[in-house]
């Protein structure tokens, strides 16, 4: 039987930190990933010890890239596929040139600075290149009721306040027209299926949406 996400954690070499119920939320909206060999990208390096996480909990094959602002992560060493890049997150142009090499992720984690422009650049720039069916997390979401990240209570520009507007885009065919920007519809698309909420961690499902349609019981008989 494969180890739990938090038994890896608890034998990491490199050190690493997490809020203990992130554990479960990882469980649920990742353990599909394990033995399919996922393409991971993580923003926020620091010890290393969440990417060794990764490639233990997914098994052979994952691929890592991590991005931090801090040169000295290039310094840490892997035997598996791993690649460090170094960048800051919230510059939209780090993430154009970036982006130019590296697509395709099944995961994308942002555990990076956690600032307010950090977290929606960094969502904004990398959603289009999560593969379908792939999992965005954003961790840390608390950071939106702090004032040196740029958050406050109520305050609409930090993210928290973004993805709750982002879930009138899930029910966009119930809206009239002219109350999604068209920046929104070009960023996601018919592509997102669905935000999940949970304390300090937000996880979107990226999945092609079906049709919004009525269906009746009697509609199999009359199609047989």
């Amino acid at each position: 039987m494969s180890k739990s996400i938090r038994e890896i954690f608890y034998s990491l070499e490199k050190i690493s930190d997490k809020w203990d119920p992130y554990f479960d939320v990882y469980e649920k909206h990742l353990s599909r990933f394990i033995g399919k060999s996922p393409k991971v990208l993580e923003i926020g390096v620091q010890n290393g010890g969440s990417i060794d996480m990764w490639l233990q909990y997914f098994g052979e094959g994952t691929k890592v890239v991590g991005i931090d602002v801090d040169p000295q992560c290039k310094e840490l060493s892997y035997s598996k596929d791993v690649e460090i890049v170094i960048g800051d997150q919230g510059d939209v142009n780090f993430w154009q040139k970036f982006l130019q090499t590296h697509t395709e992720f099944d995961i994308i984690i942002d555990d990076g600075g956690h600032t307010m422009q950090q977290q929606i650049v960094t969502l904004e720039q990398v959603y289009p290149f999560l593969n379908e069916n792939g999992v965005f997390i954003i961790e840390d979401t608390h950071t939106s009721y702090l004032e040196p990240w740029g958050g406050n209570m109520n305050k609409p520009s930090t993210f928290l306040s973004y993805m709750k507007h982002l879930t009138d885009f899930l029910n966009r065919e119930h809206i009239p027209a002219g109350f999604i920007s068209k920046r929104t519809k070009d960023l996601y698309k018919n592509q997102l299926n669905s935000i999940s909420f949970y304390n300090s961690v937000v996880v979107i499902e990226k999945e092609t949406v079906k049709p919004f349609k009525r269906v009746f019981s009697h509609d199999r008989l009359q199609n047989t």
